[in-house]
């Protein structure tokens, strides 16, 4: 077999071959994207491409390589990789050090014995995409933090998940308790420790973990009537729980369905009610039940305080009872107004009309019964006699009478400053 070396030439597209040369290093170039190969590349068997500043290889430029089993595009800048399905001889792929946030689809690749995604932005792995026949898979420092067990990889023989962000719960457990039993790799050098949840079930003696429940829904909740309201909960545990939700003590969990997360090993179980009524409200709790133990999470559901729905006969009914009320207590308010007020002005009449008819006036013993002869004659001439008749009227003296009493006391005393 002839190689052929072309690296760091400074290259921007593949050079044409001589017809024997089987595998092709173009490593250290500036092959930003790739359309197509030459036509005699059709004979290679091994081709790197590594370092290449490659952003993008078109799907008719790799189908030319029916008999590739070596393909090296690592240490490029890809996100995305269409494999076209005639790479049936394809062994090895090393996609290392590029930018892929999802596993692309080899599971065709039914030749492909060693794939390596190290040191990528994967986020989630799907086994799905690779072949049954796999025998090496690195993934190591991604970005991804659940793995589930892969069981239809018979043939795995090596597997490398170091140096990501894996989370140390239940479902990881699951996915080490199978790659242990394979003799992949061991579970002292994962960056965790064991779960706390994983304990013995005292029915068989099985190890299990969990369950615990979880969720990203709101605890208490303010609905009107006829509203619709969703509650969701998450539950993890190895193997997957007992799932219901109750209301007030009671299951409700008939017709509901989950929802398994990928990768996660999670379930999502969610509750949704529809025209709220006044029957539903009150407790709602989501309940984890596995190998004797129960976790569960605890939702309520409270009534808006003020009715504002109309279209329907229990909200009407209930704003008629309000407005009622509210007017009835304004009545009440307004007539005790009114009747406090009333009393006072008639007390203040009554006291006025007391005072008018009982001022006594009292009359200077040195001049008994003058101002009453002044006062009672007719025609400004004065009465002789008769004072103490005339004195008896002095208990019915009105306010004008206290004002003719002062004026005249004015004029006495006039009278004797002038003498």
């Amino acid at each position: 077999m002839r190689a052929c070396d072309c690296g760091s030439l400074g290259l921007q597209e593949p050079p044409a071959l001589l017809p024997n040369v089987l595998s092709l290093s173009l490593s250290n170039n500036s092959i930003v994207r790739i359309s197509n190969f030459p036509s005699d590349y059709r004979r290679l068997q091994s081709l790197r491409l590594d370092q290449c500043h490659v952003e993008r290889i078109d799907y008719e430029a790799l189908a030319v390589f029916e008999q590739l089993r070596e393909l090296d595009i690592s240490r490029n800048s890809l996100t995305k990789l269409i494999i076209p399905r005639n790479l049936v001889s394809l062994r090895v792929l090393n996609l290392a050090f590029n930018s892929f946030t999802y596993v692309p689809d080899m599971s065709h690749l039914e030749s492909l014995r060693l794939v390596d995604l190290s040191h990528n932005q994967l986020i989630s792995v799907r086994p799905r995409m690779f072949p049954f026949n796999l025998e090496v898979v690195r993934l190591a420092a991604n970005r991804f933090s659940h793995l589930s067990p892969w069981p239809f990889l018979h043939n795995l023989q090596e597997l490398d998940v170091t140096f990501n962000d894996l989370e140390c719960d239940c479902s990881l457990w699951h996915f080490v308790t199978w790659a242990e039993k394979l003799a992949l790799f061991d579970s002292t050098m994962l960056p965790c420790r064991r779960p706390s949840e994983l304990r013995k079930s005292p029915i068989d003696g099985k190890t299990v973990c969990g369950p615990s429940v979880t969720s990203l829904s709101p605890e208490s909740s303010i609905v009107s009537l006829d509203d619709s309201h969703v509650m969701c909960c998450t539950a993890l545990a190895t193997p997957p729980p007992l799932l219901f939700w109750q209301f007030n003590g009671k299951n409700i969990s008939n017709g509901l369905s989950q929802n398994r997360l990928s990768d996660s090993g999670k379930v999502e179980f969610c509750l949704e009610l529809r025209k709220i009524g006044l029957k539903d409200m009150g407790k709602y709790r989501c309940v984890a039940a596995l190998a004797g133990l129960n976790s569960s999470k605890e939702f309520s559901i409270e009534r808006d305080k003020i009715p504002i729905v109309l279209n329907s006969a229990e909200g009407i009914m209930i704003y008629c009872q309000f407005t009622i009320c509210t007017f009835i207590g304004v009545c009440c308010i307004i007539s005790c107004c009114v009747m406090r007020t009333g009393g006072k002005v008639k007390d203040a009449r009554r006291k006025r009309h007391e005072y008018m008819h009982a001022k006594v006036l009292e009359i200077p013993q040195s001049s008994p019964c003058e101002f009453c002869d002044v006062v009672g004659g007719e025609d400004g001439v004065e009465k002789d006699g008769g004072g103490e008749e005339d004195c008896e009227y002095w208990g019915d003296a009105d306010t004008a009478a206290v004002r003719q009493y002062l004026s005249w006391r004015q004029i006495q005393n006039e009278e004797k400053s002038c003498k």
